[in-house]
């Protein structure tokens, strides 16, 4: 079916069942931000293929919501869907024009087992207001979904307590220990990347995120994990048991938590659990609402994942620089598609390498200013001297996840250019240089990086930074570098990322972008501080920076930074491109 045919035929089920409109969420039983192509409902309904989206179908509108990162994507895109820039000045979000839309008494139809149980509670609260009913039992959708794909298969592995730092038994003690410090009885995980954490498993279901799907159950005495039985080895089987974890079928879940013990006081987060499931143990049992103790664990690397991560920093940093080399010295024809194989080809050859932690964005020229560009062979640029390229890609390894960012000019730099570039270094630096007091939040550090900016009456739509996992999701909670007043403080053990940027749409974009892990810096009679330690070795481009914009603390960190990210990597590298690295990470 194309569009319209979609369109026409879901509008006929609405009919059906009495409702005025659907909300279409980019989301997935597990409240994932990356979806298996089962869930990729969105894709299949509009053709947008973002990981942040809404759809909304009206007896007479379509509209799709999405923020910054994907409105040139989207324009792009959209068939038969009007797109509303969300967070655009006079755009209202896609639950107010609901509101404002429809009538009292009207019913709207959003799929429960897929929305979170925080989302469909607030828009409940909001249509309330004017009379409008959010009905969360319906799926309108999959009876039209001719030729879904099915739920995914891969094997689920073990990750080796090598790499981990701390076993199941370990983990499942400390979850317990947060447990009963809520008086709860029961635990109910949901998200991918907790259960991956929680049972250090990882696998292949959704594209570039080591994770399988799965639900889990724990109490003070039991274990539950529901996964497909064909992912198990009867050796991984065999070690989960010898931990006290019983295997159930992926589809069991949801019968189980129908029949929990009616005295429970049952362990949730609102936020990661589908309204399905926050529904069904309500019935039946006492909630008690809180973050998953996996969440703030998790993020808090050990000291083995963080040894890991110092050495995939400079096997990382390797790859990128051979990539970068050939790059700048190789006469092969380029793409933006062949230039992602080559980068794919560098980290290949780096040890414990399993694949790219993300679909590399190779955007060259205007596509560069698409903060989340992916070419396809329609849009696949070649090539030249003359432009702006942005290379954002990462690699999961079994020592850690990677992300980076550079930005390089092909050929001979504007003075804008050049001027747009050394704003972003400046922002970039404010970042890795910060200080900050132990009950620092995100948002104040993200301001440090727009002030530069601001200044020039310039800025950026996305985050400064957000989490990165251990051999897990190139994206993870609860921290970020963020304008959102995310009441996370920073601790020591959190890796972030540093990714400030300036987008001229049609013309070029510039990202520069550095992991980097929380740690100590000291003790004053004001408290304890806090600051960045890098995890991230590549050079910048020193033909794009302006030494007169740079203060000499700047100039003194970039030449710092050079000297770092030369003594690491030469030492791997062969002689033809340590003597190319050596030459850009001269002091300026």
């Amino acid at each position: 079916m194309n569009t319209q045919d979609k369109l026409f035929a879901l509008r006929r089920k609405m009919d059906e069942a009495g409702v005025s409109a659907v909300i279409i969420p980019n989301a997935d039983p597990h409240q994932s931000e990356y979806l298996a192509g089962h869930w990729q409902t969105l894709k299949w309904l509009t053709g947008f293929s973002g990981s942040a989206g809404t759809a909304v179908v009206t007896k007479t509108k379509a509209g799709m919501w999405t923020d910054f990162r994907y409105w040139i994507q989207a324009a792009t895109q959209l068939n038969g869907f009007d797109l509303f820039k969300q967070g655009e000045t006079g755009v209202p979000f896609f639950d107010r024009w609901l509101a404002d839309t429809l009538s009292p008494n009207d019913r709207i139809a959003l799929d429960g087992k897929i929305v979170s149980a925080a989302q469909a509670d607030s828009l409940k609260k909001q249509f309330s207001q004017k009379d409008i009913v959010l009905e969360t039992t319906m799926d309108l959708i999959s009876d039209l979904w001719q030729e879904r794909p099915t739920r995914p298969g891969t094997p689920a592995f073990e990750l080796d307590i090598v790499y981990a730092g701390e076993t199941r038994k370990e983990k499942f003690s400390r979850i317990r220990k947060k447990m009963a410090d809520y008086n709860a009885d029961c635990h109910v995980l949901a998200a991918l990347d907790d259960i991956a954490w929680t049972f250090n498993l990882r696998g292949e279901d959704i594209h570039t995120n080591p994770v399988n799907l799965a639900f889990a159950l724990m109490t003070m005495d039991k274990i539950r994990l529901f996964i497909d039985p064909a992912k198990v080895s009867p050796e991984l089987e065999t070690a989960l048991r010898t931990d006290g974890v019983s295997l159930f079928d992926y589809d069991a879940f949801y019968e189980t938590v129908h029949t929990l013990n009616k005295k429970s006081k049952v362990l949730l987060d609102p936020e990661k659990v589908s309204d399905f499931i926050y529904q069904a143990v309500k019935m039946r049992s006492d909630i008690i609402e809180a973050p998953n103790p996996s969440t703030k664990f998790k993020c808090l690397k050990n000291k083995i994942e963080i040894s890991h991560i110092r050495d995939t920093a400079v096997k990382d940093g390797r790859a990128v620089v051979n990539f970068l080399h050939w790059l700048d010295t190789s006469d092969t024809p380029k793409t933006e598609m062949s230039t992602a194989e080559q980068l794919l080809h560098f980290r290949k050859e780096q040890d414990a390498f399993v694949h790219p932690s993300f679909d590399a964005i190779m955007a060259f020229r205007e596509h560069s200013a698409i903060c989340h560009y992916s070419a396809d062979p329609d849009t696949n640029l070649p090539l030249s001297p003359d432009a702006m390229f942005l290379t954002d890609s990462g690699g999961n390894y079994l020592t850690g996840t990677t992300d980076i960012t550079r930005t390089v000019h092909l050929g001979r730099p504007t003075n804008q250019e050049i001027q747009d570039y050394t704003l972003v270094l400046k922002a970039h630096i404010a970042v890795a240089t910060a200080r900050f007091p132990a009950t620092a939040r995100g948002y104040q550090i993200d301001a440090m990086a727009r002030r530069h900016l601001w200044q020039q009456g310039l800025d950026f739509g996305h985050g400064t930074g957000h989490g990165v996992g251990f051999f897990l999701c190139v994206h993870e909670g609860p921290a970020r570098l963020s304008t959102l007043p995310v009441d996370i403080a920073l601790a020591p053990g959190m890796l972030l990322t540093n990714e400030p940027g300036l987008y001229r749409e049609g013309r070029y974009g510039i990202r520069l972008e550095n992991m980097v892990l929380v740690v100590k810096d000291r003790e004053t009679p004001f408290g304890s501080f806090l600051k960045f330690e890098n995890m991230t070795f590549c050079h910048f481009e020193r033909s794009l920076m302006d030494k007169t914009m740079l203060s000499s603390a700047e100039t003194n960190w970039v030449n710092g930074y050079h000297q770092m990210v030369y003594d690491r990597l030469a030492p791997g590298l062969e002689a033809p491109v340590r003597q190319w690295l050596k030459e850009k990470t001269k002091s300026l």
